[in-house]
């Protein structure tokens, strides 16, 4: 198969040509001025590496999390997920004890399907491991780490729990992080109320990985106190997951942390997107029926207060805000989304960027960061002119409230 682009973003660089794919594989390349018969055009759009959403509870109406009923909507979940340019993901698990969430996840692990590669589970759940919930930071009770359910929750995922969330101030949470390191898990600072002092101290032990969804849910900083993010930017070797919405972090505040922590390797660009992601304008009640949510004009997901709500941008809008709003090059953001998770857990010899013999994972799209085709290991599994209402309907009669 040749496919065709006037610009493709290689790895070194950005070329125009025809990428030459077998199998699962990116085998070769064309220029441009080659003489070719047969091949997919996409010649006015870009062709980026596939996108590694690492931190994604939902999206179209869909969701791997309790909520969910069954393999068929997971499968509905990754088929959307492809719709934004998503070739790989960790589905992301709010709940340790739902282990009928990490079976239907083990059975489709490895399947091939038409929708995202699942890669791994992450499991952020923010009332057992972690110690504060919301944008205003509520505490959420003092508790201890039940490491039953660490345990629990290895055993269920069959080993393919690659990321776990956890606040290093909670009681046994070093015996958890020690743990799941041993088993080859990489842990999380989150929802964490620690100081800059004891982030810091809980970083130089070692045991920490990642920073999840950098900025919120941890204290940030202040000219006497640099609280949690104060640590997370001062660590070379942490990773930094970051929204770029720019409604969780304002645009001049993702200025300031990409200065201070201007190795971008180390930052990894997520969505955190919630299961109404991508629906309609309008009401919405909340998925366990304890609150109602807005999808506003612009498509974010708030509270009737105004308060964030979750997540409902793309990894590619990010990707668009940070090229086209703070100038950011193109080449280091969609690094940020795809070559730096690859790197981070490890996929980064087969996945994560163009490149002969890397596996054909590729994102076709329009110059205003639409998603046009989706390529997962050299098939197209999702096409924007056929594959054209994705969200689920039983959603929006469930949980959308009319007037």
């Amino acid at each position: 198969m040749l496919i065709k682009s006037n610009r493709i973003y290689f790895e070194d660089g950005c070329r125009s040509g025809y990428l030459v794919i077998a199998g699962k594989k990116i085998i070769g390349f064309l220029d441009g001025r080659a003489k070719v018969k047969d091949y997919i055009d996409y010649s006015d759009y870009r062709i980026i590496p596939g996108i590694f959403d690492t931190h994604n509870h939902g999206t179209h109406g869909y969701t791997p999390n309790g909520f969910s009923n069954g393999e068929e909507e997971v499968k509905c979940y990754l088929k959307a997920l492809a719709s934004t340019g998503v070739t790989n993901v960790f589905p992301t698990i709010a709940y340790m004890d739902g282990t009928d969430n990490y079976a239907r996840i083990r059975h489709l692990y490895g399947q091939q399907l038409d929708g995202a590669t699942i890669l791994g589970i992450h499991s952020e759940d923010t009332e057992r491991l972690g110690h504060r919930v919301g944008e205003k930071g509520i505490p959420i009770g003092e508790f201890p780490v039940d490491m039953d359910l660490v345990r629990n929750t290895w055993e269920q995922s069959g080993g393919l729990l690659k990321l776990c969330g956890i606040a290093p101030e909670k009681e046994n949470a070093q015996e958890a992080i020690d743990y799941l390191n041993d088993k080859g898990v990489k842990v999380a600072f989150m929802h964490s109320e620690a100081s800059y002092q004891e982030a810091k101290e809980a970083f130089d032990k070692g045991g920490f990985f990642v920073s999840t969804h950098t900025c919120n849910v941890m204290r940030g900083i202040h000219h006497r106190n640099m609280g949690g993010l104060g640590a997370c930017l001062l660590d070379p070797d942490l990773y930094n997951e970051i929204i770029c919405d720019f409604l969780h972090v304002a645009p001049e505040m993702l200025q300031i942390i990409f200065k201070v922590k201007d190795d971008m390797d180390k930052w990894i660009m997520i969505s955190d997107n919630v299961q109404v992601a991508g629906a309609p304008v309008g009401r919405y009640r909340n998925e366990d029926d304890t609150r109602e949510r807005v999808i506003t004009e612009e498509g974010f997901c708030l509270e009737t207060t105004g308060r964030l709500s979750g997540s409902s941008k793309p990894v590619l809008y990010g990707i668009g805000n940070l090229v086209e709003k703070l100038g950011m090059p193109i080449e280091t953001v969609i690094r940020m989304a795809a070559l730096n998770p690859c790197r981070a857990y490890g996929f980064d010899k087969e996945k994560g960027s163009i490149m002969l013999g890397k596996d054909a994972d590729l994102a076709v799209i329009t110059d205003d960061y639409q998603c046009v085709a989706t390529f997962v290991n050299g098939r197209k599994v999702y096409d924007c002119k056929t594959d054209t209402d994705l969200f689920n309907p039983a959603f929006i009669e469930k949980y959308q409230i009319r007037d």
